[in-house]
């Protein structure tokens, strides 16, 4: 596997090294057991806050990054500080796959599947699964259990009907 997508220890973000992390807030509309590194957000009702990424979302944010002092498997509690990886092109990340989905190779497409976590695009029509937020770079089997897989970030929204 080339070294641009080797899993790193204790962090999210693959790579580039200059792409944009912000600080953000969990909000208050947020479920503190879901917003685990790694996980898609949302923003959330108050300005600068984020929440996780329900499924089919057409509005990510972003991926969450770990904090100093902070584990993969630790979450954030509603109101802490925390660290956004925004949805950038080009971004590479470590992403959590929704258990009982469908096994991904690289190239597949990525959508959100609710708490913060992804699947495989599906053959649907145009806007029945949300937004893709990401590109598989690595493969992996979530049919049995969550599983985590590098994948990179794409900027953009799925085009929608007027309304």
């Amino acid at each position: 596997m080339p070294s641009y997508m080797v899993k790193p220890t204790n962090r999210i973000l693959v790579g580039p090294a200059n792409t944009e992390i912000v600080e953000m807030k969990i909000g208050a509309n947020a479920t503190a057991a879901q917003m685990v590194p790694g996980r898609f957000v949302i923003y959330d009702a108050a300005t600068g806050s984020v929440k996780e990424a329900g499924a089919k979302a057409d509005d990510v944010f972003g991926v969450l990054e770990i904090k100093s002092g902070m584990k993969l498997s630790d979450n954030y509690a509603v109101a802490d500080p925390c660290n956004v990886i925004r949805r950038s092109q080009g971004a590479r990340v470590l992403i959590t796959l929704l258990s009982g989905g469908a096994a991904v190779v690289p190239g597949d497409r990525i959508v959100t599947a609710g708490n913060g976590k992804g699947a495989k695009q599906a053959v649907g029509a145009m806007g029945a699964q949300g937004t893709v937020v990401a590109i598989a770079l690595t493969d992996g089997d979530p049919s049995a259990a969550d599983v985590t897989i590098v994948a990179e970030l794409t900027g953009g929204a799925e085009p929608a009907a007027a309304s």
